[in-house]
């Protein structure tokens, strides 16, 4: 193997390693965002949601974050019995379009929802059977009674902390109440619910951050209530990443797919354009002004014609350089016209006048190889038979 083979073998596997490298960082920073404020996966602060995440997979539930649409119905196919977590940490849903919250509604299906807290948006396009949301201050502990019907809430006995409550329809049904008494009305308000399509309720969202966690029964019921399945989809929707039914898209807006291929192009690109730049040895200096050969011009001129296939232009320089020899091997002097040495060529060789213009008219501007190459040969047959008649072969045309 070469040295210059070696070397390209080089550069090809430091390429693929710093391509794969920068793969993998991108593709990290295009994955939803874990960390941040409430309920962030890994935030083990009060208000984030680490310890529900550590419970769930210590029993070995998968918990995969989602920010967009195009990332939910990702994970969604590939896992499409997940149960959804819904918490709008970013208010997206308040502001969200009604043929975006249509559009959530039939991605996921209902048994599977799990709302962190219940917007009003949430409340009429996601959630039949609850029909408001209210404040209820700050609640030291809430008892399940024995009206209480869901298994979840029985388990977990009682709860504590809970600041926002939800009004619910005959159909639905509801644990933890709570009747606001600065209020005229008697019917009560749940921390805990489930609708008659099986959606489940924490009507306030921080039942599952950390600090709610460890009080009372509040982990036994989110463990109950986000086990129902091997994974749970942690949908915190920031629709920005997603594009809009009625907009273009910007590059913001763009699919990850999408916005993926475009920095992959850029490097790709990169290394493409590094390649084609990259110099082939050391440099070396010379004394100027440099001197170079007239054959090795000839040469070098003769190679870029040949590399870019401009055989008309090569063929038209042969010809010019062909009329200059003849000139001087006829003795017309170097500044005889093309039509007095061709004039005086075909007197001296007995041919006909129109042959050899013909042979010196310009080329078509497609000549294809073998044409050239006839072409050439043709004018050196010319040269030899001139030659031969007046005079010895001279060096430079030799």
């Amino acid at each position: 193997m070469t040295r210059r083979r070696k070397n390209i073998g080089l550069l090809l596997v430091v390429v693929l390693v710093v391509s794969a490298w920068l793969g993998v960082m991108i593709w990290i920073a295009l994955q939803p965002e874990r960390t941040e404020g409430s309920l962030g996966l890994d935030d083990e602060t009060d208000f984030g949601a680490a310890a529900i995440t550590s419970v769930l997979e210590d029993h070995g539930i998968a918990v995969r974050p989602a920010q967009s649409m195009t990332q939910l119905q990702s994970e969604l196919n590939r896992h499409p019995d997940a149960t959804v977590v819904f918490h709008d940490k970013y208010t997206a849903m308040e502001t969200a379009s009604y043929e975006r919250l249509e559009e959530l509604a039939e991605l996921v299906p209902a048994d599977q929802r799990v709302f962190a807290g219940v917007s009003e948006p949430q409340r009429r396009h996601l959630l039949d059977g609850v029909y408001g949301t209210q404040p209820i201050g700050f609640v030291e502990n809430l008892q399940a009674t024995a009206n209480c019907q869901l298994d979840a809430a029985v388990e977990a006995g009682d709860i504590s902390g809970v600041r926002q409550g939800v009004r619910l329809a005959d159909a639905a049904q509801g644990c933890f109440g709570v009747v606001d008494e600065a209020s005229d009305d008697d019917e009560p308000l749940y921390a805990y619910a489930e609708t008659a399509e099986g959606s489940i309720v924490f009507a306030d969202w921080r039942m599952l951050s950390n600090a709610g966690l460890y009080e009372n029964g509040t982990a036994t019921l989110a463990t109950w209530a986000l086990g129902q399945s091997d994974t749970v989809i942690w949908f915190q929707p920031n629709f920005q990443f997603d594009p809009d039914t009625d907009g273009q898209l910007s590059p913001v807006q763009l699919p990850d797919w999408a916005r993926m291929g475009l920095v992959w192009a850029v490097i790709a690109t990169g290394i493409y354009l590094l390649y084609r730049g990259r110099r082939t040895g050391p440099v070396i200096s010379e004394p100027l002004p440099a001197e170079v050969p007239a054959a090795e011009t000839t040469v070098g001129r003769g190679r870029m014609y040949a590399k870019a296939k401009h055989h008309d232009h090569a063929l038209t320089t042969l010809q010019q350089a062909s009329i200059a020899r003849l000139a001087r091997l006829l003795q017309l002097g170097a500044r005889s016209s093309a039509d007095a040495v061709l004039t005086e060529t075909a007197k001296q060789l007995g041919v006909p006048l129109q042959q050899l213009q013909a042979l010196y008219a310009p080329p078509p501007e497609h000549l294809t190889t073998q044409q050239f190459v006839t072409w050439s040969n043709q004018l050196q047959d010319l040269e030899h038979q001139v030659r031969h008649r007046f005079s010895a072969p001279t060096k430079e045309s030799s």
